[in-house]
């Protein structure tokens, strides 16, 4: 089973290779703008931590320092 997984994990990884022609340049660009692309896509939960922080800080009586 497991030489099964292999084998598909290396015709992925052909198969990406022959997208950028081997070329690793490429193939680092087309990484990054998958994960840029990607990273659009997460949610963004930095104002409700934000808010979380100010909460604290409130009821603990300090001011919070995060713009």
């Amino acid at each position: 089973m497991s030489d099964e997984i292999i084998r598909e994990v290396w015709q992925i990884k052909d198969a990406i290779g022959k997208e950028v022609n081997y070329d690793l340049r490429s193939l680092g660009a087309k990484l990054q703008k998958r994960q840029n692309y990607r990273a659009k896509q997460v949610v963004d939960l930095s104002l409700q931590r934000k808010r979380v922080v100010e909460n604290l800080s409130a009821a603990h009586g300090r001011t919070s320092q995060l713009t």
